[in-house]
This record gives C-alpha cells, structure tokens and sequence, in this order.
C-alpha cells in the first residue's frame, strides 16, 4: 500500500517547532483573520519570534530556500519582467535570471498554480525562494514607488487635491469623497480609496467581485479590464457594496436577492462626475459595476480619434450637408458617443440650434440643447424626436435608433431639411442598412435621406515612452501584403512596458474606422437590395476600406499593433 503524507498546515508547522505555543497561535490567528496578513507576517510583527526564526522552520519544512532581499541589489529590468499589479496581488518579486531560470521570492513558494503562472507569463523556468510579504512589498515599492492604496487613502483623509462640493443648480445630494476624519470606519476609507484610484487611473469602470474566498476589484482602463493596485481584505465584501449602496441615497440596503440600480453623485474639483452604480446577487455574494461619467464639459476633436486623411476629409464632407442622415456604428463600448460628440464639436456653430436626445447626457456640451431620455415615465428616443422637430432645429443627434418609430421619425427629420446624428448597433457599416430594414423601416427611406454610415472599433496607441521598432512577424506580413501594404515601407513598432503604460505597452486608445458613403448607385441598389454582402461588395468598389484594412494601416503606420486589430476585427 501507497503511504499517503498529509500536507501540514503553517499552523502545524508553528506549533510542532515550537516557536509558538498554543496561546500565541490563537493570539495570531485571530489577529491575522482580523487584518487580512498572512500568518507568517503577523507571528512576526506581533514580536511572538524573530522573522529568521519563522522563514528558517517554514524554508526546512518546506524545503526550499530563503532570501533577504532586503541584502539584494535589485535589476528594476528583472523584477520588471512580471507586471507590477500582478506581482503586488500575488505577493512574489523576481529578483535574479540566467538565461533558463527565473529567481522569484514568494510568500508561499510551494504554490503550484502560482509558480505555473509566472512560468507561462514569462517563459522561464522558476524557482522559488521563501520571503516574508512585508519583505516583497518593501521591494517592490523600491523599484514602483511607495504603495499605491497607501497614497490613495492618505488623499482620502483630507488631501486637497481631490474635493467635492455641493452644486447650487441641483437638489440632488452629492457625496463628499475626500473630506474623511481621520477616525472614519476602515471600511469608508477603502471605499473611497476604490473610487478614487479609478479617477486617478483614468477608468471608465469599477468592478467590484467576490469569489470564493477571494473579492476583486478591477478597473477598465484604455478599454480593457485590469486588477486595481491593491487588494481589499475578503471579509469587507458585503461592508462595501452595504456603503455603495448608501452612497446612491436610493437603493435597498436589506435587499440582497434582486438586482439594484443608482447612481453616484460627486465633484472632483470642478469636475462633475456620475456614477452610474449596478448591483446583481451572485452565488458568493453581491457583484457591483459603477460605470463613470464625466458630466463637465468635452472638447473632442475629430482629428484627435484616429481617422485616416481620407477618412476624415469624406465624414467631414457628409457632417457638412444641411440635411441628411449620418449614423455611426459599433458595438458598445467602440467610441460611438465620443465620435458624434466631436462631430457636434466640429458643426456647432452660433448661427444653427443643435438638440441631442441622450440616455443619459454623458458629457456637456457648449451652445447645445441636451436632453436626458426618461425610458419611467415614456419619454424615449422616439418622443423627444417629435418635440425636437417643433424646437425649429438644424441638427439633431438622437443617441441611438433601436426601433421602428424612431428610425422612421429620424429619416423624415432628415428628410425635411434637417440634419441628423446618431448611432446603431451593427458590427460594419453595410450591415447598418440590413438592420435598419429589418426594423421595418421602408428602404426607399433609407434610400433618400441616408447619407454615410461610419463603423468603428476601439484599439489600444503603443505607448510612446516605451515603444520600439520590430521586425514583422510571417503572420503580420502575410496580412499587410493581403491588404495591399508594402511590408517594406511598414514601421512596426511595440511597446515594451513601462511605469507609463503599467506594463502593458499600451497607452490611450484610437478608432479604427469604415466609412460607407451612400452614392447614386448605392440608392439605387438599396431599393433592390438591402443585404450586407451586395452593398459591402459596392462600397468596397467604390473606395469604402474595411475595419480590417483601416486597421493594417495603422499597424503599417506604428500607431497600434497587429495583436490590437486582430482582438477587435478578428
């Protein structure tokens, strides 16, 4: 028979060394549930033994080594080779390679799936020496800066960086964020520092979400989600979305089952902001979306959005018809509203009357009627359409056609000498006018007022501090050829990760775009036939170039990766 040794606990470890007795471990365990430290760290700063003491039983029993790093000169390049968030969440520092094998300290070196991971990220084979996490985190603030949450929760209490006051213009009660006495609850100052780290980054989201054992807290930034810079202690889960929830002044506290909607109200300086806050019941808990907004105002141009000369001078020629329709599309989150934005930018002028319908008014715009859709008590797209045509406007940007009514409302505003802006849910632009068939609206409608259709994505700039020139992969020359690119004269460039982008390589972003201007011969095809293939085979004869080839120019052009455009074209 198979003798089967059972793992000991640390808890075990401790007490058969005897460096702790019985007493003491139940003085650290409680301490250690109570602030959220591993045990080792806490048996430590407790002063129940000496941290050589406790590294020299954990390393023997384990049988690996210990270093102090505190001894080591550290290679910002080496401890760089693991992106700062994930070397702060896992609680591991690289701290020495050859060309095989990578020197990680870790808090628990026997953790397969960790060691797993860096091993995949990294390519090198791992090995791992015990350290203590006060010991890993001091490292790591050497090479990043000092913690970050640590920063955020030092301008919570009374910073005058960040302050929040009360609009005269509005009833609705805001929440002071930053105004903190320095007695305030543990639980508000890590909710606030949530909050205002997602400012500080730059996020358009804040995801709050538990899992066994374990609660995330993750921002989207540049469009795609990352781990905030630092971790929230599992046992506050429900404190914090209980807090979010009072800060809305509208949800049910008691009410876990059901899903909750509200909304946030402060200023940042003098920068208004909403928080438009989401709460759903999971299986571990409740998980808590707050989708940011900034209600100050915008000044957006297009040439600033990535378009191509091209591109630009045939949007701009259609933005500066007198009447006409113009749609933009795009799945959510592919910059549809911040393109109409700089649209409005571009054509506001003090002798026409703009009205936008929006849901809700995201940004505020100078010399512009803007008016908030009210789904609970009837007032949609479609209504606000027909009170606009009685405003006597020139342009209307209405901020999304979803049905019927308010396609057919738009095309005869349209058609009636005025014109109008908004957005459809399509993956390209010859689909736009299939949908818009499909909603029932009639195509000699689409036919006579429908002027040009802008599909776009959104794709991540190589950050311009750590960008460097490559040479094209097979498979990038292979589709640069297959687009018509010279690879030759193509500049390609990645970016390698530094402090500016947070490792990633990237930073801001940039539309890629297709642009389908509506001609004589696409009316008179539209009449004839309203699928995506024919009309997308017209376009493409007439000069129309595809998400796909926009894209491979830009790559062409070092302004984002072929990695970028294969994630949102591929």
């Amino acid at each position: 028979m198979v003798k089967i040794t059972k793992k000991k606990t640390i808890n075990e470890i401790f007490l058969e060394s005897k460096i702790l007795n019985e007493k003491q471990l139940e003085q650290a365990v409680k301490e250690a549930k109570k602030s959220g430290q591993p045990l080792p760290q806490v048996v430590v700063e407790l002063g129940l033994t000496k941290k050589n003491e406790v590294l020299a039983v954990l390393a023997k029993e384990w049988n690996v080594q210990t270093v102090n790093l505190e001894e080591i000169e550290l290679d910002p390049d080496i401890v760089k080779i693991i992106p700062e968030v994930t070397a702060r969440r896992q609680l591991l520092l690289p701290f020495a390679k050859d060309e095989k094998i990578l020197s990680v300290a870790l808090v628990n070196p026997k953790d397969f799936f960790v060691l797993e991971d860096i091993r995949l990220r990294t390519g090198f084979e791992v090995k791992p020496y015990l350290a203590l996490p006060k010991d890993i985190l001091d490292a790591l603030n050497k090479v990043y800066g000092s913690d970050v949450l640590s920063k955020i929760l030092s301008q919570v209490k009374g910073g005058d960086e960040l302050t929040v006051t009360q609009e005269e213009e509005t009833s609705e009660e805001r929440v002071d964020i930053t105004e903190i006495d320095i007695n305030t609850p543990e639980i508000e100052k890590l909710v606030n520092a949530i909050i205002l780290g997602a400012v500080e980054q730059g996020a358009s989201d804040i995801h709050i979400e538990p899992f066994e054992g374990k609660l995330y807290t993750r921002y989207r930034a540049d469009g795609l989600l990352r781990d905030a810079p630092f971790a929230i202690p599992y046992n506050y889960r429900q404190a914090i979305i209980a807090k979010i929830k009072i800060m809305t002044h509208s949800m049910d506290i008691t009410e876990r089952r059901r899903p909750q909607d509200g909304r946030i109200l402060i200023t940042v300086g003098n920068r208004p902001l909403e928080f438009r806050v989401n709460i759903i019941p999971t299986v571990f808990g409740e998980s808590c979306v707050m989708r940011i907004l900034d209600r100050g105002s915008i000044r957006v141009e297009l040439a600033k959005l990535g378009f191509l000369p091209d591109t630009l001078e045939k949007f701009e020629r259609s933005l500066n018809k007198p009447y006409g329709l113009v749609l933009v599309s795009g799945p959510t989150g592919s910059g549809k509203s911040t393109t109409l934005y700089a649209a409005l930018n571009k054509i506001n002028k003090p002798e026409v009357k703009i009205l936008t319908a929006e849901n809700p008014v995201e940004y505020n715009l100078e010399g512009i009627i803007q008016v908030n859709i009210n789904q609970e008590i009837g007032f949609d797209f479609a209504s606000a359409m027909r009170a606009f045509l009685r405003q006597d406007p020139d342009i209307i940007m209405v901020g999304e056609i979803r049905d019927k009514e308010t396609g057919i409302i738009a095309m005869e505003a349209a058609m009636t000498g005025h014109l109008v802006l908004s957005t459809i849910h399509t993956n390209d632009a010859p689909l736009a006018v299939a949908r818009l068939s499909e909603m029932g609206v009639h195509t000699f409608l689409i036919a006579s007022t429908l002027d040009c259709v802008l599909a776009q994505r959104l794709v991540r700039r190589v950050c311009p501090d750590c960008k460097e020139q490559i040479s094209p992969r097979p498979e990038i020359v292979k589709s640069l050829q297959a687009t018509g690119i010279d690879p030759k004269t193509a500049t390609i460039y990645h970016g390698k990760g530094c402090n500016t982008c947070k490792g990633s390589g990237y930073k801001g972003r940039m539309g890629i775009h297709e642009l389908l201007v509506v001609s004589e011969e696409m009316m008179s095809l539209f009449l004839k036939e309203v699928a995506s293939g024919p009309i997308r085979d017209l376009a493409k004869k007439q000069g129309m170039r595809t998400l796909w080839e926009d894209g491979m120019l830009k790559v062409a052009k070092g302004y984002t990766t072929f990695e970028e455009v294969f994630r949102v074209c591929q």
